[in-house]
């Protein structure tokens, strides 16, 4: 599975802030992001299993095409002499299918001056995906298997023969999948870094009612993409560099009540990689292809009410909306490009909510010895287009030295 299919989620929350590290400080942030998808929405924002790809009819066409010259030929003049039809369906494929991901990512940020912060991301990806498939023959099946065993044509064995090949659909679905180069569908673990990211922030303005700043930066693309060759993988990263550049306002209203809003836009460049020129009507018995290719560029926006008393309370209630635009693959097939582009466009509308604690106002008061604050978030989406459908838990452990 690409990131296009489980991971590109937005990427910015709704509790951002125009605040920079003080000069000299730093600041270790240990953040913990845990979900766990089971559907997704398709094009039309309808909630659709994740396994609906993999749940496939069966058709005698296809059946005719993975035997031999031969063997095909007789099939089809069989069907042709019995009254069957190359595209009538026999049976098909039920999946079932999920994915589990865990991510720790260490941010560094140190405070170059009072308004001017830089920034590291390391993020470290530990992900699962389980897969169950079965298959299940209908009543056009049986009247195949039974035109077999009749007096006239009196082919017990061929029945016999194509009897097993239906109760044994799954195993031979996987053994072509081995033939033309993929591993065949099973649960599948993987760990590893994912994109780094590279910020700078910087604070324009602050007169304690109102507050202007700007991030800019990079993504590099050290994530492992997805292999085109495992059905179930989970890619931690786009293959290719991004440029991102944000806006952040803040307003207080006294009492320790701010309210947040940013807007961030971010530009996915060029980069090549290697696919499968899988299309519509054919996603096995196709070759790989290293391509150009171009992700859409991406819009991430938020608004939120927080209230950070000094007391050390950390909360809030926001609101994110995200977008992502169509991706772009050249040096392929047209068919396998219209494929490969399908359904790429993405986006959602959030709601979120923040709880913590944090010593900070204690450690200044010089009443508590280290200044920490832990945090957890949680991320719902209200609605979305093509994205996963899959509640965020994100805790943030931060430390400042």
């Amino acid at each position: 599975m690409t990131c296009g299919a489980l991971l590109c989620a937005p990427s910015a929350l709704a509790f951002e802030s125009a605040k920079t590290l003080p000069a000299g400080v730093r600041n270790l942030d240990v953040r913990t992001v845990n979900t766990r998808i089971e559907e997704k929405t398709n094009g039309d924002g309808k909630a659709i299993p994740l396994a609906e790809p993999l749940a496939q009819q069966l058709t005698f066409d296809k059946i005719a095409k993975g035997e031999d010259e031969l063997k095909a030929q007789l099939l089809r003049a069989f069907l042709l002499d019995n009254g069957f039809q190359e595209d009538d369906v026999v049976g098909e494929f039920s999946a079932d299918l999920n994915a589990a991901v865990s991510v720790v990512a260490p941010i560094f940020g140190y405070g170059i001056t009072e308004n001017l912060t830089l920034a590291v991301a390391v993020p470290y990806y530990r992900a699962t995906t389980k897969v169950e498939v079965g298959f299940t023959p209908n009543a056009t099946a049986q009247r195949f298997l039974d035109a077999l065993a009749t007096t006239e044509n009196n082919q017990t064995a061929a029945a016999r023969e194509a009897g097993d090949k239906l109760n044994n659909a799954v195993a031979r679905l996987n053994s072509k999948l081995a033939d033309n180069g993929y591993r065949e569908l099973e649960d599948w673990e993987g760990r590893g870094i994912g994109d780094v990211t590279l910020a700078a922030k910087h604070r324009a303005f602050d007169n304690g009612l109102f507050a202007f700043a700007s991030t800019t930066g990079v993504v590099l693309p050290t994530g492992r993409v997805d292999n085109p060759d495992i059905l179930t993988d989970l890619a931690f990263g786009d293959g290719q560099w991004d440029v991102f550049g944000q806006l952040i306002t803040d307003e207080s209203l006294g009492g320790g009540f701010l309210v947040n809003q940013h807007a961030k836009y971010t530009a996915q460049l060029p980069g090549r990689k290697v696919v499968r020129e899988a299309t519509f009507d054919e996603a096995i018995e196709v070759q790989q292809k290293n391509t150009r290719f171009k992700l859409g560029d991406k819009i991430d926006a938020g608004a939120s009410l927080q209230w950070t008393p000094r007391f050390g309370l950390i909360s809030g209630i926001g609101y994110t909306y995200f977008k992502k635009y169509g991706d772009r693959y050249t040096d392929v097939d047209a068919d396998a490009k219209a494929k490969l582009q399908d359904e790429t466009d993405q986006e959602s509308h959030n709601r979120e909510a923040v709880l913590g604690y944090s010593t900070v106002p204690h450690y200044q008061s010089g009443a508590f010895g280290l200044p920490v604050e832990l945090k957890l978030t949680y991320t719902s989406p209200i609605s979305s287009k093509n994205l996963p459908v899959s509640d965020l838990y994100q805790v943030d452990f931060n430390l400042f030295f």
